[in-house]
């Protein structure tokens, strides 16, 4: 939860769009795409006004129907770079 704090946070309009999901046992993964506008700070970073679109990956483990464990894999590098903060490889 204070992921999706941190995010919304950031950008108000972010949005998650699962792409594929494949689920076995008490086990969902998810890859979906992210896309939101950094409007107000992230990481400590001031806002870029720039948009961002990344993939991520979430693992969730169930019980009883409800999420015990998230691994959860967010393309951060691909972020900085589209938010300015990190340089784009071949550019000068």
């Amino acid at each position: 939860m204070d992921v999706l704090r941190m995010m919304r946070g950031a950008m108000p309009d972010v949005q998650w769009n699962a792409e594929e999901v494949i689920a076995e046992g008490d086990k969902v993964m998810i890859r979906f795409t992210m896309s939101g506008t950094q409007t107000q700070p992230f990481m400590g970073m001031p806002a870029t006004g720039k948009p961002v679109r990344v993939t991520a990956m979430n693992i969730y483990e169930l019980k009883d129907s409800k999420i015990v464990r998230e691994h959860s894999v967010p393309d951060l590098f691909s972020m900085l770079m589209q938010l300015g903060m990190l340089p784009v490889p071949g550019s000068k």
